[in-house]
């Protein structure tokens, strides 16, 4: 995890004297969270007056917004950048299983972090006007959390911090008239890699998600 966050701190080096084309952006979407679990660690059946709490494996709607810096890398035609930004992400996740006495027991873990990222920005042009291109992600996050509420007896703990490694790709497109203004649609994949509990539960989370972004240098 270390090695992996230095490449884009090596790189912001080399983008600062580019700052003058900066990209500001903001981006909302949509996604699916949930709580993986290594190794498919069943607690069913449970033994009579055993604590066996239930896995959130399953998937729950969640939301992501916040605004990011993209500065390219210096000499490299705008092909590199680092995208520098903040989110509100929802997380969490949803099982069942059963409790000491038998019982059906269905759980919900929703959480949610305010996160940053810095991550390294790729950026495939598909015609020589440059418009429009496709962009490919790949960076560490840490997020600090904000909020947690636990429903039934779940595996999972409420953590104050997570991180882990976040992948995507989009497209973007200059809009009409203007060569400083874009919009983007964008997959992106955040893999926690924090355990949140003693069975090694960690994080996902994959969304799509909506831009705009506006070149300020």
């Amino acid at each position: 995890m270390r090695t992996i966050a230095l490449v884009p701190v090596i790189l912001l080096s080399t983008a600062v004297p580019a700052a003058s084309q900066t990209t500001l952006g903001v981006r909302a979407g949509v996604g699916n969270a949930w709580m993986a679990v290594p190794g498919n660690v069943a607690f069913a059946p449970c033994p009579p007056e055993t604590d066996c709490p239930s896995a959130a494996e399953d998937a729950v709607r969640g939301l992501t917004f916040g605004a990011d810096f993209d500065i390219p890398v210096s000499g490299s035609s705008g092909v590199f950048g680092l995208r520098i930004g903040a989110a509100y992400t929802d997380k969490g996740g949803a099982g069942s299983g059963y409790d000491a006495n038998g019982e059906p027991d269905s759980v919900t873990l929703s959480t949610s972090y305010l996160q940053f990222s810095m991550l390294l920005r790729a950026r495939a042009f598909w015609t020589a006007e440059r418009s429009p291109s496709m962009v490919f992600l790949v960076g560490p996050w840490v997020g600090s959390q904000l909020s947690c509420e636990r429903e039934g007896n779940v595996a999972a703990n409420c953590e104050v911090t997570d991180a882990g490694i976040a992948v995507g790709a989009g497209v973007e497109l200059e809009l009409p008239g203007s060569s400083r203004a874009r919009v983007s649609m964008e997959g992106i994949y955040y893999r926690g890699l924090r355990e949140h509990s003693g069975y090694y539960e960690t994080t996902r989370f994959a969304a799509m998600q909506l831009g705009f972004a506006y070149k300020i240098g």
